[in-house]
């Protein structure tokens, strides 16, 4: 016989050791799947060519030179609720003393933010106080920069009702 006359045997013979594929099975995850958030807003507001009040001795008015406050706007949005965090980040922002001198600045890393949770259709208008360190030249105390803000969704804005300086002690 040929070679070639038995690759049909052969081919027979591996036909019959496979065996027939089984119906795919469902398996249920045991970790859930992983929760992604949307981006409301993503917004930067220039405080440059503003000016605020110290009222920490010795009280003086500050010039903000530089800087912006940049707000970010996510949501988790589930069946029934969201989870919106609003996050806020000074990015640059520095100014100086007009009685002083003394130059203030926030540091590059400071953020802070708040979530809170809204009932579908997630449409609310939320406002919030967020807090950011400045740090004053110098051995006298430090502040804040206390930031109130409203955020609607929709449309997915951010205003800035109060920026203002407050004794950190």
């Amino acid at each position: 016989m040929k070679p070639l006359a038995l690759l049909p045997f052969a081919f027979a013979w591996l036909a019959g050791c496979e065996t027939a594929p089984s119906a795919p099975t469902s398996q249920t995850p045991l970790i859930p799947p992983p929760s992604f958030a949307t981006t409301i807003a993503n917004e930067k507001v220039s405080v440059a060519g503003s000016f605020q009040d110290n009222p920490c001795p010795p009280e003086e008015v500050v010039d903000i030179l530089d800087g912006y406050l940049h707000f970010l706007v996510t949501a988790e949005i589930g069946e029934t609720s969201a989870d919106v965090t609003l996050h806020l980040n000074g990015e640059g922002i520095e100014g100086v003393g007009q009685l002083t001198g003394a130059r203030y600045s926030v540091p590059l890393n400071e953020k802070d933010e708040t979530t809170f949770t809204v009932v579908e259709p997630p449409t609310v208008s939320e406002e919030v106080d967020l807090r950011l360190r400045m740090i004053r030249e110098g051995s006298l105390d430090n502040l804040w920069l206390r930031v109130t803000a409203t955020s609607t969704v929709p449309p997915g804005t951010v205003d800035v009702k109060r920026m203002e300086l407050e004794c950190h002690g």
